[in-house]
């Protein structure tokens, strides 16, 4: 019975030792529903988009290493392959240059997104700027999560963009009128008006944008796991119809 178990537990360890690890990293700010916490924090909620990466690496037999890093950091060491894969990025050819999306043609594939999400300027309810959806040159000083692309995006159209290190950062600018918005994820702006009634500020009309979201990987890890990297993204997919709408249904994932 004892060399049974030894060799159980051998047979178990081979296996282990057998499954592939993928280090995956994601941002250090909050962005509930799809990612909670700050800093390292991992909660026990971590967030749907956390628990959609977790679900994809079990059904492609893969070891998932996950750590969070503030985003410019996490940028720079995706740039310089040192993580397999990241989440969540919207597309944009500068990010492409240096970690890969799941493309048809020369696009990025919709199918596999983990989420699409809408982008809106925030401010103060009592002077709020007059947007008409194209004047952004003239608003004034607009603010931006550091490391978010729809900084360039602002600046491409003419607007001048201050950043930040997070969401509570731009808020507290925007009421001591250092900036004249804040341009953030429509769910985040909107649980900060949830939770803060009395900050008089105001979601602004019409949208500034929606976007795709995406697992993405490392251009090394890509190239020498090309099959793994498809399951993934085949995973996401599927996972995105079937198990995040449940997610976000889930009370410690309530949404505004």
């Amino acid at each position: 019975m004892k060399q049974i178990g030894l060799l159980a537990a051998a047979l178990s360890a081979q296996a282990a030792a057998a499954a592939p690890t993928l280090d995956m990293v994601y941002g250090a700010v909050a962005s509930d529903p799809y990612m909670s916490g700050e800093g390292a924090d991992m909660p026990p909620h971590p967030g749907a988009v956390v628990e959609m990466a977790r679900a994809a690496a079990k059904a492609c037999g893969v070891t998932l290493k996950l750590s969070r890093l503030p985003g410019k950091r996490l940028l720079t060491e995706m740039q310089h392959d040192q993580h397999d894969a990241a989440f969540m990025f919207s597309h944009s050819k500068e990010r492409e240059a240096y970690f890969d999306y799941p493309l048809r043609g020369a696009a990025p594939d919709p199918r596999y997104r983990l989420t699409t999400l809408a982008y809106s300027l925030y401010a103060l309810k009592n002077t709020p700027p007059a947007w008409n959806g194209g004047n952004l040159p003239a608003l004034g000083a607009i603010g931006v999560n550091a490391g978010w692309s729809i900084a360039d995006d602002l600046r491409a159209k003419g607007a001048k963009v201050e950043t930040a290190k997070d969401s509570e950062m731009n808020f507290r600018k925007l009421q001591a009128r250092h900036i004249v918005a804040f341009a953030t994820q429509n769910h985040i702006g909107d649980r900060y008006l949830e939770d803060h009634p009395q900050a008089g500020i105001v979601r602004l009309q019409p949208p500034l944008s929606r976007k795709d979201y995406y697992l993405v990987f490392g251009k090394r890890w890509h190239r020498d796991n090309p099959a793994l990297a498809s399951c993934l993204w085949q995973q996401v997919g599927v996972l995105r119809e079937s198990l995040l709408p449940t997610l976000l249904r889930r009370p410690w994932y309530r949404q505004p």
